[in-house]
């Protein structure tokens, strides 16, 4: 009885974090951290109901996917962490070095190739056991550093999150009411969550055990995480972004420990001005905020906080209306030129994402402004 319901929990949360995955693309005004929580949700529903397979007994049946969990589990973390990235930038875009993080996924998916010919006894054989690299066997060689290569990296990822986070768990911060009581709450119940659930699988990872012991820990783990699935879901449901108030939280903690007194400030407002006004560098489409920072020769949070209490405005918001009032000047003076070239001579990498902030700053379109001011 036991057994059928944690069975029952672990598949439940799965189709669970399908559906909340399935609920972000539908969104009607999609950025790119819809579709990013949409593929973490979707990795971790797929965790899930494979656990939930294997628990069953029934993974047996489906030979190929018996391997299944490490891609997903390559693949999770470098999502989590854009997905991070992106839930207070509207412009959020990748660079073309950020899709090394995914490099893990794509390697391991290649590396497990030879393995997948396996019987299903075999392969089963593999995942509850040890790494074992003193076995003549070369297969069983290549699944233990595949194995031991995805832990090492989720657990690189973990230990970022943690990092980030874990002041919000300082006592006086919390009695002062500086911290979201919706992130303690969901810090409280996700942290341990994650931190058993990745630090179970380095220890199963590592110490023998009977296949009794692999399938009771890995029945509870998968059956815990359906908590955390579901405090996910309830979120969504009363349209709490936990991603963007973490964001939000780690960015006014940043601010509280800075030590902008030390910085000549008005030196700083001027050589932001003579960039961004002489210079013109909003031009480059992949200027970031350590990009500028670096220029100025100040940290990023420093810039940050510069930037929000001069002008009381994020970054973003920041450079895209000095190329919004470039745009407005190439519209009016150079009139055969299309909108589409303009977007992109000013710094935008979308057409999409220029209209939205055109629109957003002036109230109306690229084309009805240029007729307007003829």
């Amino acid at each position: 009885m036991v057994n059928d319901l944690s069975i029952f929990f672990i598949l439940f949360a799965g189709f669970m974090s399908w559906t909340i995955a399935l609920g972000q693309i539908l969104e009607d005004n999609k950025q790119i951290y819809n579709y990013l929580f949409s593929a973490v949700m979707f990795c971790l529903g797929s965790l899930q109901l494979l656990d939930g397979l294997l628990v069953a007994g029934k993974l047996w049946d489906y030979s190929l996917l018996i391997f299944g969990s490490l891609p997903f589990l390559a693949i999770i973390g470098p999502l989590f962490f854009f997905t991070f990235k992106s839930a207070n930038n509207d412009s959020f875009r990748f660079r073309k070095i950020d899709y090394l993080h995914f490099a893990s996924g794509l390697i391991t998916l290649l590396l497990l190739a030879p393995l997948m010919k396996l019987d299903a006894a075999t392969k089963m054989s593999f995942i509850m056991q040890t790494p074992n690299f003193t076995s003549d066997d070369p297969l069983l060689k290549l699944y233990s550093g595949i194995l031991i290569a995805v832990i090492l990296n989720l657990v690189g990822y973990e230990v970022y999150f943690v990092r980030e986070c874990r002041f919000m768990l300082n006592i006086r911060l919390i009695k002062e009411k500086k911290v979201s009581p919706y992130l303690i709450t969901v810090i409280l119940v996700s942290f341990p969550l994650e931190i058993v659930l990745v630090g179970s699988m380095v220890v199963m990872g590592m110490i023998e055990h009977s296949p009794s012991v692999f399938f009771g820990v890995l029945q509870s783990l998968t059956a815990l995480s359906f908590v955390l699935t579901l405090v996910i879901f309830i979120m969504e449901k009363k349209n709490i972004n936990f991603f963007k108030l973490l964001y939000i939280e780690i960015e006014n903690r940043r601010y509280e420990i800075s030590k902008i007194k030390n910085l000549d400030v008005a030196h700083v407002l001027s050589k932001i001005q003579s960039l961004m006004g002489e210079k013109k560098i909003f031009f480059d489409e992949n200027l970031t905020m350590n990009d500028l920072a670096r220029e100025i020769a100040i940290e990023p949070y420093q810039l940050s906080q510069i930037i929000n209490e001069n002008f009381n405005k994020n970054f973003n918001c920041f450079v895209n209306e000095y190329r919004i009032e470039e745009a407005k000047k190439i519209l009016l003076a150079d009139v055969e030129r299309t909108v589409t070239s303009i977007a992109y001579a000013v710094g935008f990498n979308s057409t999409t994402v220029f209209y939205d902030w055109f629109t957003r700053l002036t109230g109306i379109s690229p084309k009805k402004f240029r007729n307007n001011n003829k």
